[in-house]
């Protein structure tokens, strides 16, 4: 019996060290396309949930995702992603700071992405999520006043995320920070751009954000909505802008910060049919008391004159009255305007 036990405690040792030598088990490969479709629906209308500014709702439903498939770095970009937006509609609100569980949790992303981009150089989805990733953290640095940090994790964000199209072509959804760091890098002064040494052309990146637009997967309408109002509020392209900004409005009609832009359009004229939609549909949540941050907030008579004049413009003298009759009754330069617009037709 010692004899035996003496060979199965050699073979037990030899067997444990022969799989000791092993090489350990390979990072798992994670793409775009190996993502659970009914996870992957979910993450999608979590993020329509958060272009909506629904973003409580959108954070819970990510975590869900992100807990669902806790070692694929897509969830954790979209999560990211979400509460960058959250960060910067607290920032536009007047919020200081930046959570600490932010950088944690991106930090655990860009080591999670890192592992796989050192397992699979070849691949331009690893490179491609840790780019996002710093890119993220890249912006929270900036926010919380680290702008030499800022700097190097947006450099190195963006190259890897061209290198990662220089693999893969067709990545289009990866555009779309290509296309906002190409056209922000344009828009800079000359001497610092030089001083950055940062190349860029608006006229490129909104070009690249146009193709994002047409032909990403989940970055399409993310990438739409903020070039239109890139050609709203810094280009000043309101009539080529409007019939865009008209499909963005009716997706997420509860995005506030899209009023300026729409109120925009219509005082430089604007007449699209699709766009007045949209104002007329907006016009009673605003009457009703729509509770917007002081940011967001509109001049709603104005508005409603400017839908007015609109109408006007098409000749469409019956649409126009009864927000003309509406403002007449009140006070105000609105008021004012809708009254002398209206005596031409009530003089006999």
């Amino acid at each position: 019996m010692t004899g035996l036990r003496l060979c199965l405690g050699l073979w037990a040792l030899q067997s444990s060290l022969a799989a000791a030598a092993q090489p350990a088990a390979a990072v798992p490969l994670y793409t775009d396309q190996n993502v659970p479709p009914a996870i992957y629906e979910q993450m999608l209308k979590s993020q329509d949930l958060a272009l909506n500014l629904h973003y409580d709702e959108a954070e819970a439903q990510l975590r869900a995702a992100r807990a669902a498939i806790p070692e694929h770095p897509l969830g954790g970009v979209f999560l990211l992603a979400t509460r960058l937006s959250m960060l910067q509609e607290d920032q536009r609100q007047g919020k200081k700071g930046v959570p600490k569980d932010f950088f944690k949790e991106v930090d655990a992303l860009i080591a999670q992405a890192q592992a796989q981009a050192e397992a699979y150089p070849a691949s331009a989805y690893p490179k491609f999520y840790l780019g996002a990733a710093l890119g993220c953290r890249g912006l929270a640095r900036l926010y919380d006043g680290h702008y030499l940090d800022s700097y190097f994790d947006g450099k190195n964000g963006v190259d890897l995320v061209r290198q990662a199209v220089a693999i893969e072509p067709g990545l289009y959804d990866a555009y779309m920070g290509l296309g906002q760091f190409e056209y922000y890098c344009g828009s800079l002064g000359g001497m610092l751009r030089f001083i950055l040494a940062l190349k860029g052309s608006e006229a490129k990146g909104l070009e690249m954000l146009q193709t994002c637009g047409e032909k990403a997967t989940y970055a399409a309408w993310p990438c739409r909505l903020y070039r239109v109002k890139l050609m709203v509020g810094e280009q000043h392209q309101y009539e080529a802008s409007a019939p865009e900004l008209a499909k963005v409005i009716e997706r997420y009609p509860d995005n506030y910060d899209l009023l300026s832009d729409l109120k925009q359009c219509l005082d430089h004229g604007v007449k699209d049919p699709a766009l007045l939609k949209q104002a007329e549909l907006l016009l009673p949540k605003l009457k009703a008391g729509w509770d917007l941050p002081a940011y967001a907030k509109v001049d709603v008579p104005a508005l409603e004159l400017s839908i007015a004049k609109a109408w006007l413009a098409q000749g469409l003298w019956e649409n126009a009255v009864p927000h003309l009759s509406a403002l007449a009754k009140g006070k105000g330069p609105s008021a004012e305007e809708a009254q002398r617009l209206l005596k031409p037709k009530e003089q006999p």
